[in-house]
C-alpha cells in the first residue's frame, strides 16, 4: 500500500476538524463541563470531509447518545441494588439495539449501534456509585451533543465539500466502467468467465449506497437523492440485463438470415453508444427503440423461427432502456435540472423498506457483543477491580462496532493494535508535553501536529477505522480535565484494562464468530432457492415490486460474500445468474395470471427444480424435463403468444448460465426447437 502527500482538500479537511474539536474543547472548559474531552472527541468521531456526511453522522449520533443515556439512567434506576440484574438488563438492552442497527439499511442504524454501547459506557461506572448515573447521563450527552454542533457547524459554514460533486463524479467512472465492461461481454458473447472487472462494477455499485445516504443531507436540488436511488437501481440492473443480452446473441449464433444481420447492425451501433460512456446523447435511445420496433415488425407473424431474434431484441431494448435512463439521469444531476426526467426501464426503483432479511445471523450477531459485555462485567465484578471498568466498556464498544461484519475478529484486533498506540501517545502526553504546558493555547499548539496530520488520513479509507480510533482513544484516554494532575497509577489501571478487554473481545469475536463470509454465502443461497420456489408456486400471491425489492437487496448482500469464497457448491454458483433467474420468474407469473396456461407447467417443474437445489443445498443444473417443458411451452406459445415465448426462453437461457464448473453436459432442446441456433 503506497502512502502518498496529502492533499490540499484533505489538510483543509484536517484543519477543520481539529478547529471544531478546540473550540468545542473551549466552549466546554469555559461554562464549564466535568469532562470536556468527550466534546473533544465526539467531533473526530463524527467529523467525515464531506460536508453532509457530518450532518448525517451528527443527527444519529445525537440520537443515538440520547437513546442510549436514557436507557443508562433507566436501567440503573431500576436495578441498582442488584449489579448482576443490571448487567444483565445491560446485555439485553444491547442485543435489542444492535438487532435493530443490523435491520435498518438507513443512518438512523448508526444511532441503534451507538445506543447498544452508550447505556454501558455510562452505566458501568454507575454499578459502583448508582447516584451519579443521572449526572453523568446529562454530562455526556451535553458534552457530545456540543462536540456534534461544533463538527456540524464548522463543516457547514467553513468552506463546505458537498456530496453532490462527489457523486456525480464517483457516478460518471462507475459508467465509464460500466460501459466498458458491457463492450467486453457483448462483443464476445459466449464468454462463461467472470472477469474481475465485474466484481469490481459490483463493489463499486455498492458503494453508491453510503453517498446516497449523505446526499439526503446535503442536496442542492429537490430530486437529487431520488434520482441517485434510481440511477444505483439501474447501475445494478444493467449487469444482469447485459449478461441476459450476451447469452441471447449467442443464442442467435452464426444464422444468415436477414434479421439477424440487422440485429448484427442495431448491436454494433448500440455497442457505439456505449462506448461513449457519459458522453453519449441520451436521445439515440429513442432511435434505437425505434429501429429495435421495426426490426420486430419485420419479422413478420410470430413463431419458433423468430424467437430467437426476438428474445434478443427485447433484450437490447431493455439495455436501451436502462442506459438511456442512466444518462438521462448523469445529465439531470450535472444541468440541475429541476424535475426529474421521464424513465424508460419498466421497473421502479425497489421499495428500501422491503429489504431480505436474516433473523438467525442478525440475531447471532447481536448476542455475541452482547455476551462478551455480560462476561466481562461480571468478572469484573468478581474481581473488585476499580479500573477493570475501562475494560467492560471496550468489550462493549469494540464487538457491537464491527457486529455487522462477517469476520469481526480480525477488526476487533486491529481495534487493539490501535488502542496500543493510543496508550503510547496518552503517556507521552499525559506525563512528558502537558506537564509543561500551562495555558489552554499550549495545549492546543501541542496537539495540533499529531492530530493535523493524521485527520488528513481520514478520506482514506485504509487509515479511516485507525484515525478514528486513535484520535478518540487517546484523546480519551488523555482525559482532558479542568485542572487534573496526572496520576500514573491511574492511567496505567485504566489502560490495562482497556487492553486486557480488548484481548478477550478479540478472541471472544474470534471463537463465537468464526464462519467468515462463508455461512452467510451458504444462508443467502438457500434463501435464493427458496424464494425461487415461492414465485414458481403460482398459486401464491406475490406483489412485483416487493419480490425485486427482496430479490435485489439479497442479490446485493451475496455477491461481496460468494467473491470471497471458494469449494463446492459455492463455486458452482453465480449471484448474478440467480438474479436473472428470479426477474424470469417473475416475468413469467404474470403470464401465468394472464392464463397463458404452458407456463404453468413450466412453474410446476421450476418448483420441483428449486426444491431439489433446496435439498442438496448446492446449485444443480437444471434437469432435462424442466429444459423440455420450457422447450415445449416455447413452441406452443411463439406464435400466438410472443411476448411469453421470448421470456421463457430468457428464462431457459438464464437458467443455464451456470459457472463453467457446473455446466450440464448436455442442454437439449425440443425436436420443434433443435434446428435453431445454440
Amino acid at each position: 500500500m503506497r502512502l502518498t502527500l496529502p492533499t490540499a482538500s484533505e489538510w483543509l479537511y484536517s484543519g477543520k476538524a481539529f478547529l471544531a474539536a478546540i473550540l468545542a474543547f473551549y466552549i466546554a472548559l469555559r461554562i464549564p463541563l466535568p469532562n470536556p474531552y468527550w466534546s473533544f472527541a465526539s467531533v473526530y468521531i463524527v467529523s467525515h470531509p464531506l460536508s453532509g456526511a457530518t450532518r448525517s453522522k451528527s443527527v444519529y449520533r445525537a440520537f443515538g447518545t440520547v437513546l442510549g443515556a436514557a436507557m443508562a439512567v433507566c436501567l440503573v434506576s431500576l436495578f441498582a441494588s442488584s449489579p448482576i440484574t443490571l448487567v444483565l438488563a445491560m446485555g439485553t438492552w444491547s442485543v435489542v439495539a444492535l438487532y435493530l442497527s443490523l435491520r435498518d439499511n438507513k443512518p438512523s442504524a448508526y444511532g441503534f449501534l451507538l445506543s447498544s454501547y452508550t447505556t454501558p459506557l455510562i452505566a458501568v461506572s454507575a454499578i459502583i456509585a448508582p447516584g451519579t448515573v443521572f449526572d453523568t447521563a446529562v454530562a455526556r450527552t451535553e458534552e457530545i451533543l456540543l462536540g456534534i454542533v461544533c463538527a456540524s457547524v464548522v463543516s457547514t459554514v467553513l468552506l463546505p465539500d458537498r456530496v453532490g460533486p462527489v457523486f456525480h463524479e464517483r457516478l460518471a467512472a462507475l459508467m465509464k466502467d460500466a460501459s466498458a465492461w458491457a463492450v467486453r461481454r457483448l462483443t464476445d458473447p459466449a464468454r462463461r468467465t467472470t472477469p474481475p472487472l465485474r466484481f469490481n462494477l459490483l463493489s463499486d455499485i455498492a458503494s453508491l449506497d453510503a453517498l446516497i445516504t449523505h446526499l439526503g443531507h446535503d442536496a442542492t436540488r429537490r430530486n437529487e437523492a431520488s434520482e441517485a436511488r434510481q440511477v444505483r437501481f439501474r447501475m445494478t440492473m444493467l449487469i444482469p440485463q447485459v449478461a441476459s443480452l450476451a447469452d441471447a446473441l449467442a443464442f442467435v449464433g452464426d444464422s444468415k438470415g436477414v434479421a439477424a444481420h440487422a440485429c448484427d447492425a442495431l448491436l454494433a451501433d448500440v455497442i457505439t453508444w456505449l462506448r461513449q460512456g457519459v458522453q453519449g446523447a441520451p436521445a439515440m435511445g429513442d432511435a434505437l427503440r425505434e429501429r429495435i420496433a421495426a426490426l420486430r415488425e419485420a419479422q413478420g407473424a410470430p413463431s419458433a423461427a423468430t424467437l430467437p431474434v426476438a428474445n434478443a431484441t427485447e433484450r437490447l431494448r431493455d439495455l436501451v432502456d436502462l442506459w438511456q435512463d442512466c444518462l438521462m439521469l448523469h445529465h439531470a444531476f450535472v444541468d440541475k435540472l429541476p424535475m426529474t426526467p421521464a424513465l424508460a426501464y419498466r421497473d421502479a426503483v425497489p421499495d428500501e423498506s422491503r429489504r431480505f432479511y436474516d433473523h438467525v445471523m442478525m440475531l447471532h450477531a447481536a448476542l455475541s457483543p452482547a455476551l462478551a459485555f455480560v462476561i466481562s462485567a461480571l468478572a469484573w465484578l468478581h474481581s473488585g477491580w476499580p479500573g477493570g471498568a475501562a475494560g467492560v466498556v471496550l468489550v462493549a464498544v469494540s464487538t457491537a462496532f464491527f457486529a455487522a461484519s462477517d469476520a469481526p475478529a480480525a477488526l476487533v484486533g486491529r481495534f487493539l493494535l490501535w488502542q496500543v498506540i493510543s496508550v503510547a501517545a496518552g503517556l507521552v502526553y499525559l506525563f512528558y508535553i502537558f506537564p509543561q504546558v500551562t495555558t489552554f493555547t499550549g495545549v492546543a499548539l501541542s496537539l495540533a501536529p499529531p492530530l493535523l496530520l493524521v485527520g488528513t488520513l481520514t478520506g482514506r479509507p485504509a487509515f479511516n477505522m485507525g484515525v478514528l480510533l486513535v484520535t478518540s482513544q487517546t484523546i480519551s484516554g488523555i482525559a482532558l480535565h479542568n485542572n487534573s494532575a496526572a496520576n500514573f497509577e491511574d492511567y496505567a489501571n485504566s489502560s490495562l484494562a482497556a487492553l486486557g478487554g480488548l484481548a478477550f473481545a478479540a478472541v471472544w469475536t474470534a471463537a463465537t464468530r468464526p464462519f467468515g463470509a462463508q455461512i452467510g454465502a451458504r444462508r443467502l443461497a438457500l434463501a435464493n432457492w427458496r424464494e425461487q420456489m415461492a414465485l414458481s408456486r403460482r398459486e401464491l400471491r406475490i406483489d412485483r415490486k416487493a419480490a425485486l425489492s427482496r430479490i435485489v437487496d439479497r442479490t446485493a448482500q451475496w455477491m461481496p460474500r460468494l467473491a470471497l469464497t471458494t469449494g463446492r457448491p459455492l463455486s458452482h454458483m453465480d449471484a448474478v445468474r440467480d438474479l436473472r433467474v428470479s426477474v424470469a420468474l417473475i416475468d413469467l407469473r404474470e403470464h401465468s395470471a394472464r392464463g397463458i396456461r404452458p407456463v404453468d407447467a413450466v412453474l410446476e417443474a421450476s418448483q420441483r427444480y428449486f426444491r431439489a437445489c433446496l435439498d442438496a443445498r448446492a446449485s444443480l443444473a437444471p434437469p432435462v424435463e424442466l429444459l423440455v417443458a420450457i422447450d415445449d411451452a416455447m413452441v406452443e406459445l411463439a406464435s400466438e403468444h410472443g411476448d411469453a415465448a421470448a421470456a421463457l426462453l430468457r428464462y431457459r437461457l438464464s437458467l443455464l448460465a451456470l459457472p463453467p464448473a457446473a455446466q450440464p453436459d448436455t442442454q437439449p432442446l425440443s425436436p420443434q426447437l433443435s434446428s435453431l441456433p445454440q
